[in-house]
This record gives structure tokens, sequence and C-alpha cells, in this order.
């Protein structure tokens, strides 16, 4: 703990880059949120950055503008929205979310997910445009295992893989998944060592290789550059690094799946204290790096709030659409009970993965 301590001592601008991100991140979301329901006829009843105790209000249109005292995230409060209590407000009233049809929910509902999509690709475009580090489009192998059918082939830590089976890599995704489709078959593999292009070689893939190697027995990574790109270019990337997030994150179950009860050590997820340990260094390599950052976080929350889990956006959804096909709502007061339930679990992962943070961060 007293080197986690001193590790907050050691980066004092990490604090305030933390809760200006999260906030930043959830104001866009609640702002998906805001605006919908604003458009659809719903009426609003508060904007508010951060958490009770409130500091500061301003009331306009019949909206509370607040300010509240924990600074971290914010929320809108909808009439009618009421997730948590049993005693539902504005049932009848035209300007509630349950008075307006299901389409129009759905829409307010993912609105906020799709303003975090909408948030990342913006700050990641200027980030590339900026000038960050980036992908080069070159897949380099960092580490061969010992007796692997790489090491057998002659690969070497410091190759570039160039093609395989005709098929040119640029990503390491695009090598891991086309050797995982042809295990037991043999592939030729195209190779550059040192500047120079290597005979193809062949290699058979293994469809049980041993933890930790993968079907050629290969550690990859993709060479990086420090560069500048023009916008059209630096929208591309950003697109790109977006789906690569959302595909890491649907990978990410099956990962914590296959660990096995025995596996030591901390799960491979981050909670907040993770994510200010990495924005303590990122913000150490400048603007352009922080914001790519700001951008994949903001796809994590994204994509981890659609999840159809009760007390999350997803959640809601669910139920939403779940009435729009039954053609009546479901009873408010357990759908309440349901989103409570549904966020005390939430609350207690939130713990969980803490805990594992305290250990990464302590090397316990």
């Amino acid at each position: 703990m007293g080197a986690l301590i001193q590790f907050f001592v050691d980066h004092p601008l990490a604090i305030p880059l933390f809760l200006i991100m999260f906030t930043a991140i959830i104001a866009v979301h609640e702002f998906g949120h805001y605006l919908t329901a604003r458009l659809l006829g719903m009426r609003v009843l508060e904007f508010a950055f951060g958490f009770p105790p409130r500091i500061a209000a301003i009331k306009h249109g019949g909206i509370d503008y607040s300010v509240n005292a924990i600074p971290f995230g914010g929320f809108v409060r909808i009439l009618g929205q009421d997730d948590f209590s049993i005693d539902q407000h504005g049932a009848g009233d035209p300007g509630s979310f349950t008075s307006k049809p299901w389409w129009a929910q759905a829409i307010v509902l993912a609105a906020g997910v799709f303003m975090n999509f909408v948030l990342a690709v913006v700050v990641l475009t200027v980030a590339f445009a900026m000038g960050t580090v980036a992908p080069t489009g070159q897949v380099r192998v960092e580490e061969v295992a010992a007796g692997s059918p790489a090491a057998a082939a002659g690969i070497q830590p410091g190759d570039i893989v160039v093609s395989i089976d005709g098929k040119a890599i640029t990503r390491m995704q695009d090598l891991v998944n086309y050797v995982t489709a042809h295990a037991d078959k043999e592939v030729a593999i195209q190779l550059q060592r040192n500047g120079r292009d290597l005979p193809a070689i062949t290699a058979v893939p293994r469809a049980d290789p041993p933890p930790g190697e993968g079907p050629l027995g290969i550690k990859l990574g993709e060479v990086t550059s420090q560069v500048a790109m023009p916008l059209p270019e630096a929208f591309g990337q950003s697109l790109a690094l977006t789906g690569d997030v959302v595909g890491q994150i649907a990978a990410l179950p099956g990962e914590l799946l296959s660990r096995g009860a025995g596996t030591q050590g901390p799960p491979p997820v981050g909670g907040p204290i993770q994510i200010f340990v990495v924005t303590a260094a990122v913000s150490q390599l400048g603007f352009a790096t922080f914001l790519k950052l700001v951008g994949v976080i903001s796809v994590n929350l994204g994509v981890l709030n659609i999840i159809p889990f009760p007390g999350l956006d997803g959640g809601r959804l669910f139920f939403v659409l779940l009435g729009a096909l039954l053609r009546r709502r479901l009873s408010p007061q357990l759908e309440a009970a349901i989103h409570a339930v549904g966020f005390v679990l939430l609350l207690g992962l939130l713990v969980v993965v803490s805990v594992a943070d305290i250990r990464r961060a302590t090397g316990g």
C-alpha cells in the first residue's frame, strides 16, 4: 500500500487528469440522453456534473443544471425514469419517459453509448492528426517458444511477418486469426529479417498449443513510430482502433473463462485504480497520447454500458425491448427491484476489481 501512496505522490497531475477525463466522458454520455430526451418531448428534470451533495444549480427552462461535490461523472434525471424507485413518478404525464413509445425510449437509452463512440472517434482522430505513436502496418516477432512450430521453422525474434499464404499481414490479429483457423494445416510464411526478404518458410500451427504460446508459439508486437496523419487517414485510423478495442472487449469473457480456477495473479481486467495508474503514465507522454487514452476509455465505457445487465443502459434497453415484444410493460416495481439488485452486484464487482488493481499496483 505504501508503494501505491508513493505513486500518487510522484504523479500529482494524475488525479486531476483522471477526474477531468472521466467527468468529460460521462458528461458526453449523459448529454446523449439529455439531447435525445428533449428532442423526443420528454421532460428533463436535471443535468448534473458530479454527484451529490449539490454545490450550486441554475434553473433554466424548467431544468436544473447542477454542480455537485463529488467531481466524478454526472447524471441526467428524466421524468418517469425511476430505475431504482418502487414509487414511480410521472405516470401518465405526457412528458414522462414511460409515456413515450418504446422506440423513443430505446433511442434515449442508446444515445449515451452512441455519444461515447462519437467522442472516441473525434478525440482519436485529433490525436492521430496531431502526431502520436501509431502502428506502421508491420508485425514483428518478439519471442519464439522453444520446441514450437515457429522455432522448428527457423523464425527468430525481430523478424517481420510480411504475409501468410500470400495474405498480407498488417495487424497482429490478422495473423492470430489466420493461424487459428488453419490449425494442423501447413502454411507458408514470408518474413523480413534485418530489412531483407527471406525465402518463404512453412510451418504447421497447433490446434492445442501449450498455455500462453499460441498455435505457432510466437509472441507478436506491432511496429510503431511517431506519425502525424492527414485528417482523412487519421479518421480511418480512429475507426480501426475503435473496432480493435471493441473486438478485444468481446474476446475478454472467453479469456477470463480460459484462465481456470488455479490461475495465479489478478485477472486481466482493470478498474478505476488501474485506469488511474495508466493515466499517470500516459500523462507524461504528451497531450496526443492522453487523447488516445480518453478515446479508448470512452469506447470501453460505451461497450460495457450497452451490455444487457440490470442497472446499466443495456439492462434498461432490454426491458424496453421486452415490453415492446410482449406489447405491455412489465411491473415497474419488479423492474426497479431487478435494477437495484443489478446495481448492488455492479458495486460488488467494482470492489473485487479494485482489490485486484491494488494487488497489481503493489506487486501483491
